[in-house]
């Protein structure tokens, strides 16, 4: 009940809409994305739970609304929880691949590597491509260089591929948008050899 209202303060399309159970992660999650961006304000992040049911069917929890920054997802993780999905928001011309937020943050990453979360990471991004990361995924080499280990789940005409800011598993410095070096993340396991 609580989920329909809030759907409907949110504007969103009815619940009846869309299928109540999903039979994958991956499916689950871009439905979730697809519903979010039907909200009429898209500045600001969307995000969900995705929890397996014991008929082993894939349920969306409650959506959550967050700010431009961030999406508070619902604490402590609700029971059967699989995975975590979220949006980030639409700045500049819908399918801009060019504008911010087409890929995970550092945040984003920390957040599914937390000992509390640790389940995949979706992430419906503004040009309307959905990113898959799973905990453990992330490389260095030194203190210098990381490799994310992620999936384009779902690609767009023309593709995203190559055109994001990094790619699934390519190994980029560890610098912030100024160039200035960040500190090695502390889940960042050594590449292996």
């Amino acid at each position: 009940m609580r989920f329909l209202a809030l759907l409907a303060l949110l504007g969103a399309a009815p619940a009846a809409a869309m299928p109540s159970s999903y039979a994958t992660l991956d499916e689950a999650a871009v439905a979730f994305v697809e519903l979010a961006r039907t909200y009429p304000e898209q500045k600001k992040e969307y995000c969900a739970w995705l929890i397996r049911a014991a008929d082993g069917r894939i349920h969306i929890g409650p959506p959550g609304e967050g700010d431009m920054d961030r999406c508070r997802s619902q604490w402590p993780k609700p029971a059967g929880t699989v995975g975590s999905v979220h949006t980030h928001p639409i700045w500049g011309p819908a399918g801009n691949v060019g504008a911010p937020g087409q890929a995970f943050s550092e945040g984003d990453f920390a957040f599914a590597e937390h000992a509390e979360v640790g389940v995949p990471l979706y992430l419906g991004a503004p040009a309307g491509h959905v990113l898959r990361y799973d905990p453990g995924g992330s490389f260095c080499r030194g203190r210098s260089f990381i490799k994310r280990n992620f999936k384009i789940v779902r690609d767009l005409r023309p593709s995203v591929s190559g055109r994001l800011p990094f790619e699934p598993g390519e190994s980029v410095t560890l610098v912030d948008l100024a160039g200035k070096a960040i500190p090695r993340p502390h889940y960042c396991k050594d590449e292996p050899r």
